[in-house]
């Protein structure tokens, strides 16, 4: 039955009905709650999946919500390296700014931004982090800009 459900789900989603998709998706979830446990990951997709469609539907606290709920989960249960870990925590800031909680969601982008370098070039250190930093600006404005914007640092 909750596989129908969520199959109906994103039919609705694709088709942009969210608000007739909420009540299908709540559903999936109390019954994979219910037949899983609610620490399985298989639970937090469905939480993933609830708060998209809050937040299409601009409810973002309670997105927010869900995507505590699904990432506390994929905490205790998936690696670190899973992308839905990223997906998640990249989707909770989304709504952390739109609801204005700037620091929020920084924080959360930089972890995200953090692990994907240590994931390709190994661990972050401050020295490396300013070389970087200086590097992306030297990509954005011209030597000259460049000089003046390191001698007043």
């Amino acid at each position: 039955v909750a596989d129908t459900l969520k199959g109906l789900v994103v039919l609705y989603m694709k088709q942009g009905k969210n608000k007739e998709a909420e009540p299908l998706c709540k559903r999936a979830l109390d019954i994979q709650e219910k037949v899983l446990g609610k620490d399985h990951p298989d639970v937090g997709k469905q939480l993933s999946d609830l708060a998209v469609l809050c937040y299409n539907q601009g409810k973002y606290e309670e997105g927010e919500h869900y995507y505590r709920r699904a990432l506390k989960i994929y905490e205790c249960r998936l690696s670190p390296d899973d992308p839905r870990m990223a997906t998640t925590k990249h989707n909770l800031a989304s709504c952390f700014f739109k609801q204005d909680k700037k620091k929020e969601a920084e924080i959360l982008y930089k972890e995200i931004l953090t692990s994907a370098h240590e994931k390709e070039f190994g661990l972050v250190n401050e020295e490396v982090s300013k070389v970087c930093v200086v590097d992306e600006i030297s990509v954005c404005v011209s030597p000259r800009l460049l000089s003046f914007k390191l001698s007043v640092c």
